[in-house]
């Protein structure tokens, strides 16, 4: 079982997340144990919260804090001691991150999202399986998303952000 945090995340959230988790593990116990590839594909990723993002000219624009969704801040301030660094940087993505990424709401699954970067892109299922693989775990290793299993509540609120400013952050 996955427990999903980030920066910031309030004692709310993982009260609500650690409620579900507990039912989510019951429920695992009673199904039949599914493949690995099935469970990956079950999945639901969804935006890390805390991560402001905007649309620019059709493509999402991750604007990055310093330090926020990186392991190792103790090197981050070592460095800046010698190179003076930004107080934050963007992350400008692709047109098929961009599709991705405007998936990625705790309730489309990486099969669903698969299926569509296949059709979209005119692709085998497989090779989107197996870009979204490796999409998804840099996204993970850098702490921009996280993933419910199949059955685990989201504890984030899904309201839809005000027109321009698509950043979760302010909630």
């Amino acid at each position: 079982m996955m427990k999903l945090t980030w920066p910031g995340q309030s004692a709310k959230a993982e009260a609500v997340q650690a409620a579900g988790a507990g039912r989510a593990s019951r429920n695992a116990k009673n199904k039949k144990r599914l493949s690995p590839r099935r469970e990956m594909m079950a999945l639901r990723p969804l935006r890390n919260p805390a991560l402001e993002w905007a649309e620019e000219e059709g493509r999402i624009v991750l604007n990055i804090k310093r330090g926020q969704g990186t392991r190792g801040k103790w090197t981050l301030r070592l460095v800046s001691l010698f190179i003076p660094l930004p107080d934050n940087h963007r992350v400008v993505l692709d047109p098929i991150g961009t599709h991705v990424w405007q998936m990625l709401d705790g309730q489309t699954t990486v099969e669903r999202i698969a299926k569509s970067l296949a059709k979209e892109y005119k692709i085998t299922p497989r090779e989107a399986e197996l870009s979204l693989q490796q999409f998804f775990k840099e996204l993970g290793r850098r702490g921009y998303i996280g993933f419910l299993e199949s059955g685990q509540p989201s504890a984030i609120s899904h309201q839809p952000a005000p027109a321009g400013a698509k950043s979760n952050a302010e909630s």
